[in-house]
């Protein structure tokens, strides 16, 4: 498997709080992450048991762009920890905001993988703030996708999800929580790989709506998603 990257550019989001507006973004103009802003690992969310582990050096930042690679691991990362945790094949990355963000429009301008890599733009909660909830049985995490895109394939996903506690990324959940209308795949009549498009979504009190070059392609009611979630990019073996 050869390296290959998710790129995601002049990323932005506009949301609401209370009554008035604001905007954040970040055109990754910078050579390095912006560490008060994203954050490439995380304790509790160290890759998946499908043999993924998410490698911090396979996050860069460079040309106004965040380059997020896939790879095969090296021999040094098949440490006894990672080969006990299921981290036994492939090396990716994974980048996640330090802010949680509630309500509002998340877009991003991407030109993804020419792979059946999953290249994807999301958002959750892992509960990781408050244990009480995270690893005791009556609660769950939430997760929008904003997309899911498989490069080579030209396969775009929306989902929801519900995951129960106790839950712990990439490793153990209690199960799942049965939504109406949680997904929509679509064929584009693009190459996502061959140069960047605009993925949007519009997240509010009532309603989901996701968009693609501004064209609405899926929505459904908000019937769950009512806290605040961190935004992440990753890529992912399936």
């Amino acid at each position: 498997m050869k390296g290959r990257n998710l790129i995601a550019a002049v990323f932005a989001v506009l949301f609401s709080a209370a009554s008035s507006a604001s905007e954040w973004r970040d055109d990754f103009n910078g050579s390095v992450l912006d560490e008060k802003s994203w954050i490439d690992w995380v304790w509790s969310f160290q890759g998946r048991r499908t043999g993924v582990l998410f490698a911090r050096d396979n996050v860069a930042v460079s040309n106004g762009c965040l380059n997020l690679t896939a790879r095969l691991m090296r021999d040094d990362e098949k440490t006894i920890e990672n080969l006990r945790r299921g981290f036994t094949t492939y090396a990716t990355s994974f980048v996640r905001s330090v802010k949680k963000f509630h309500y509002g429009y998340f877009e991003c301008r991407a030109k993804t993988m020419n792979s059946k890599v999953c290249n994807a733009f999301w958002l959750y909660d892992p509960l990781s703030d408050n244990p009480e909830k995270k690893f005791r049985i009556g609660d769950y995490s939430e997760e929008i996708d904003i997309f899911e895109i498989f490069g080579s394939l030209r396969l775009w996903y929306g989902t929801v999800h519900c995951l129960k506690t106790p839950y712990l990324e990439g490793i153990a959940y209690a199960g799942v929580e049965k939504l109406p209308q949680k997904s929509k795949k679509i064929t584009v009549d693009f190459d996502p790989s061959a140069d960047f498009h605009i993925y949007g979504f519009h997240w509010t009190e009532n309603e989901l709506k996701w968009f693609i070059d501004g064209k609405e392609v899926f929505s459904r009611p908000n019937d769950r998603f009512h806290r605040p979630l961190h935004i992440t990019f990753d890529c992912e073996i399936m």
